[in-house]
């Protein structure tokens, strides 16, 4: 039968190439944070570990680190590829990491709930190890709304995911609209999947804002400011 699906979404899948010493940086800095945080009493009973959701200082600022360079480079070319191929060549925007994360997938059932990120515009995952042949724990994006949830008293499930599941690669990378709704399915493997998270917030070029548009942050004035002055609002 002929149907259609309608509204598709853009989501960007590339496999990266690292070279050996930057997948080894990578792979340290991860393996540094499964064993300092993951192994605390405070987290050993977790199937999965976020660094954004912990509330230590400095671990969702991985893109700060030297380890990381080599992939925001990559982030950066791979973003603006997606942002022409929607848009044109002439975009104009500009894109800000707000965040980058760590996440250990424990290899014993790790899984994430479905989730947005409210926060970004843009969204990537890249997988910085995994287990060759070992698919579990696939990335599943879900319709966050569909026609069937209207009219029919129990959502028709293919029309909420259609599709959009995507196996875990070594050094693969993906990149989506941070409100399109995903989970990570149960990984089972015979050690913990490291990979990392980032959320981009999308804007104009400085002076350049536009109806619709957020604006660049070097045109925004923080409010708190005015409030450092003791000046009451007459």
């Amino acid at each position: 039968m002929p149907f259609h699906w309608l509204f598709p979404t853009p989501v960007l899948q590339v496999d990266l190439q690292p070279d050996q010493s930057t997948s080894a940086a990578m792979q340290a800095e991860l393996e540094a944070f499964d064993r300092n945080v993951f192994n605390h009493p405070e987290f050993c009973d977790r199937n999965n570990l976020t660094g954004d959701l912990l509330g230590h200082a400095g671990l969702d600022q991985l893109h700060r680190l030297q380890a990381f360079e080599w992939l925001n480079h990559q982030l950066a070319w791979q973003t603006n590829c997606f942002l022409k191929e929607l848009l044109g060549e002439e975009h104009a925007l500009q894109v800000h990491i707000q965040k980058a994360w760590p996440v250990v997938c424990s290899n014993k059932g790790g899984m994430i709930e479905p989730h947005t990120h409210r926060n970004a515009q843009l969204s990537a995952v890249f997988y910085v190890s995994t287990e060759v042949g070992n698919e579990t724990g696939e990335l599943e994006f879900q319709a966050p709304d569909d026609y069937f949830s209207h009219v029919m008293s129990v959502p028709y499930q293919d029309a909420a995911i259609s599709g959009g599941v995507f196996a875990p690669q070594q050094h693969r990378l993906l990149l989506f609209p941070s409100d399109l709704r995903h989970r990570v399915m149960s990984y089972n493997g015979k050690a913990p999947r490291y990979s990392v998270s980032y959320d981009l917030a999308i804007t104009t070029s400085i002076g350049q804002g536009r109806e619709m548009q957020m604006p660049h942050p070097m045109d925004w004035v923080p409010l708190v400011d005015e409030l450092k002055q003791d000046n009451r609002p007459q």
